[in-house]
């Protein structure tokens, strides 16, 4: 009995992600950023992506208009999908953003290229779940 209980466990180890694949329901939990490092502690408009249901594939594109800087947005973006958050900057600010992982490892991060211009990170969520490549 226990070498079965064992082996069980063991193969759905082996193979949870394809399970999650057959239900649905495959997306991270990511954190957008947007900061100031220079200039007003201001965005004109923040852009970002999300899946407004884990169990489907469309995802929409939001915005919020003006708004201090830091900005922070929990967000789940489905497996194999972009994630994207644009920061677009007062005049003469430099911007920065970045998207973390569980909120916790920075997967993609970017600065404005020159004041006012716009902080774009992006980065294109693993298709395997509950594997991101290191």
């Amino acid at each position: 009995m226990a070498a079965l209980l064992i082996g069980g466990a063991l193969w759905v180890r082996a193979n949870i992600g394809t399970l999650k694949e057959a239900r649905g329901g495959n997306a991270w939990d990511l954190v957008y950023e947007g900061n100031a490092v220079s200039g007003d502690a201001r965005a004109v408009t923040v852009r970002y992506r999300r899946n407004p249901d884990r169990f489907k594939s469309e995802y929409k594109d939001e915005q919020v208009g003006t708004t201090p800087l830091p900005w922070r947005k929990e967000a789940l973006v489905n497996t194999g999908q972009v994630a994207r958050v644009v920061i677009e900057p007062e005049p003469g600010t430099v911007a920065s953003c970045r998207i973390l992982l569980d909120g916790v490892r920075v997967v993609a991060q970017g600065k404005s290229p020159v004041p006012g211009r716009p902080a774009v990170c992006q980065v294109t969520t693993s298709s395997t779940p509950e594997k991101w490549p290191r």
